[in-house]
């Protein structure tokens, strides 16, 4: 039985390239989220560390809470920013998902359809074959009656 070979071997092999790059398109953005998360974790973090600090009992150094103040306001705006940030990088990660699940949605369309043109050529195959063994069969028997009636005359 001869292989079976789907015609459009090429467009599927261009199709699974073509999702793997969406795959790795969408795993370096949600890197670049999952960093981006963890940098607003460590920020607020600082943040905590840095109203947990107090003065001495009974000392305030009015510098020192201003400094503080204004330590807590710069980590407060890059909290902001990195939230921005992070908003975008979602966007940008729908986005991306998006155009991997269509790929991947054309990759396994393509997929179903080259299974089932080989199941219909093996099945077609074994078809054929049971059709040939019939027709041996049958010649076989056709044989074996003449070679009867030979010797019988």
């Amino acid at each position: 039985m001869r292989r079976f070979r789907f015609k459009l071997d090429k467009i599927l092999e261009l199709r699974r390239y073509a999702e793997q790059e969406w795959e790795l398109k969408l795993a370096e953005v949600t890197g670049r989220v999952v960093t981006a998360e963890q940098e607003i974790a460590e920020w607020a973090r600082r943040r905590h560390d840095t109203r947990r600090l107090h003065a001495g009992a009974g000392t305030v150094d009015m510098l020192i809470m201003r400094t503080r103040e204004d330590y807590v306001n710069r980590i407060d705006l890059r909290v902001m920013e990195l939230q921005h940030q992070l908003v975008a990088l979602e966007v940008e990660r729908s986005k991306i998902r998006d155009g991997y699940v269509e790929a991947s949605r054309k990759r396994k369309a393509l997929t179903r359809l080259k299974e089932r043109q080989a199941q219909e050529y093996y099945r077609d195959a074994l078809r054929d074959e049971g059709r040939v063994l019939d027709e041996i069969a049958g010649n076989q028997l056709i044989r074996s009656r003449l070679e009867t009636e030979e010797i019988d005359v």
